[in-house]
């Protein structure tokens, strides 16, 4: 196993940040119609409606000086156990990241 681990670093170094040149095709209104349908029902998507109880918002994330698009898009594309995995292309994940970040501050 051990001598798979640099091969396993290096794929998820580029699946993290692979999309790097991409940001200029995001569709933020693309982005907010997903949010809607996928992530509503956890996550505050509009900073007016942020409501005790709910997951961090998108308002919230987007004001974290460490995040940024891309790191948003990769996040979306991985597997994780907080959250369902979503069916979203490529496309798609860029689209609610630049949502998201369109709520920067």
């Amino acid at each position: 196993m051990t001598q798979y681990a640099p091969l396993l670093y290096l794929s998820v170094a580029l699946a993290l940040f692979g999309g790097v040149g991409e940001a200029a095709a995001q569709n933020a209104e693309n982005g907010r119609r997903l949010a809607q349908r996928w992530c509503s029902e956890c996550h505050a998507i509009d900073p007016a409606e942020a409501k005790p109880g709910k997951t961090i918002s998108f308002a919230t994330i987007a004001a974290k000086d460490t995040i940024n698009a891309e790191m948003i898009a990769s996040f979306l594309r991985l597997p994780h156990a907080t959250m369902p995995n979503l069916p979203l292309s490529r496309s798609d994940t860029q689209d609610l990241a630049a949502f998201i970040m369109g709520m920067k501050k």
